[in-house]
């Protein structure tokens, strides 16, 4: 009689297992799909979003990447007081006036001497050496007045190696930047559910992948609802897809344990 309960408990357990079991194999996950994407790329695609080109260099399962031109970027130079700077080919120090708020400051010409020197009572001289005669000469006399160049915010200075028109942007007591303006190609990056921000207004868009004939798709979106919808029904799913797991588990777990339970020996 026990065992033959047993085995009735068995068979409901197993009936149970394999229930969850095959509803679990029957049962389909549903996909992300948007219905109406903003924009729809493939590697090579060069669409204009809101006034920007941007040229996607890959797009891959899961990311993609993209670059687009900015054709007045700024870019900066900064120099700190005592720096030596090239300009018109020569060495020059940065000098800012001692103000609690300059506007200008100097390039002062670094002098160089190619000749020895000797220092007495704390002058330096220059040891010049001519008709096989030796004599000093102080070292402000032998090279003379350094050339001193000054420039106020807003003057335009030509940088070495850059053919774009520089200006001094700004000067204090720190820092003199000097700024010009010139293309930069900057690279933006996408992935599965992240936002981009694209175009000159610097719209959010939501990235979405999808496999099409011919390989992988890249979906732009500002549709957050659509999107989200989805991702919410792959998460009920999984959740009850666990649900069902657990009703194996534990079915499995109980008929292994009353078939045990109906083996042992009696103790009457």
């Amino acid at each position: 009689m026990q065992r033959g309960a047993a085995a009735v408990s068995v068979a409901i357990f197993l009936l149970l297992a394999a229930g969850a079991y095959s509803f679990i194999g029957v049962a389909q996950q549903p996909e992300v799909a948007l219905e109406n994407p903003d924009h729809t790329v493939v590697a090579g695609d060069q669409p204009t979003i809101e006034g920007t080109t941007y040229n996607f260099t890959e797009v891959g399962d899961g990311s993609a990447t993209a670059q687009w031109t900015n054709e007045s970027a700024r870019y900066t130079a900064e120099w700190a007081p005592e720096d030596t700077v090239v300009y018109e080919g020569d060495n020059y120090t940065v000098a800012v006036p001692n103000q609690s708020d300059p506007t200008e400051f100097e390039l002062r010409e670094v002098q160089t001497v190619d000749r020895p020197t000797v220092e007495q009572n704390g002058t330096t001289y220059v040891i010049v050496e001519e008709d096989g005669e030796r004599r000093l000469v102080e070292r402000s006399e032998y090279v003379g007045e350094p050339t001193v160049h000054s420039f106020s915010e807003g003057d335009q200075i030509a940088l070495p190696d850059n053919d774009n028109e520089t200006t001094v942007a700004s000067v204090t007591n720190e820092t003199v930047t000097i700024e010009w303006f010139a293309p930069r190609t900057n690279e933006v990056s996408f992935e599965e559910g992240a936002n981009a921000t694209l175009g000159e207004s610097g719209t959010p868009y939501l990235a979405h992948f999808e496999q099409q004939t011919g390989g992988t798709v890249l979906q732009l979106t500002t549709d957050y609802a659509d999107y989200n919808s989805d991702v919410a029904a792959q998460q009920e799913f999984h959740e009850r897809t666990n649900g069902l797991w657990g009703i194996v588990i534990l079915s499995g777990l109980a008929a292994a344990l009353l078939i045990m339970l109906a083996f042992l020996p009696s103790r009457y």
